[in-house]
């Protein structure tokens, strides 16, 4: 398989993923009164991925070197391909883990709590070692993504259990939902 079409491939395939996933998403039908539907944000995310796809197919087969795609943001002879970046495996698997912990844990610990917890540990594990502006960021993610989810997405989140169900409340009344 020529190199050009084995870089392609995979996008390729995303590309005809998005599609298809995009013409089911036109199969949701729901009468919402004239509020924003619930078909309204898988498009939007899947006509996202489609553009991204599509970008990187192009981008791949205009790119002057066939064997190698640079990576955004390095400048050129400075490692710029894939082989010349440093590898972080313990961050890499410390992200990881930290996915599954939060997949785990947002049923107990409520939405909000896991989001700031998530959001500060995450960049402490990739190497920010700033634990007043790792908290800060944690907690003002939290927040605007609540009120992304629950003001504009109209999406129920988790309240978690126990105390932290009557602080996920209590945010919520604070915050006038």
């Amino acid at each position: 398989m020529p190199t050009r079409l084995r870089q392609v491939l995979p996008h390729g395939v995303m590309l005809l993923a998005a599609v298809f996933l995009y013409w089911a998403a036109t199969l949701i039908d729901v009468d919402t009164g004239g509020r924003i539907g619930p078909a309204v944000w898988p498009k939007t995310i899947i006509v996202i991925m489609g553009l991204l796809c599509a970008y990187e197919v192009v981008k791949r087969l205009v790119s002057d070197a066939p064997g190698e795609v640079r990576a955004l943001g390095v400048p050129e002879g400075e490692g710029g391909g894939a082989k010349g970046l440093p590898e972080h495996p313990r961050k890499l698997f410390g992200g990881i883990a930290l996915i599954a912990a939060y997949v785990v844990a947002v049923p107990w610990l409520g939405f909000f709590v896991t989001t700031a917890l998530f959001l500060a540990a995450f960049p402490w594990v990739a190497g920010l070692r700033r634990p007043v502006l790792t908290a800060a960021l944690g907690i003002a993610g939290s927040l605007a993504l609540v009120v992304v989810f629950m003001r504009i997405a109209y999406i129920s989140l988790p309240f978690g259990e126990g105390p932290f169900r009557a602080l996920s409340l209590a945010l919520l009344r604070a915050i006038g939902f």
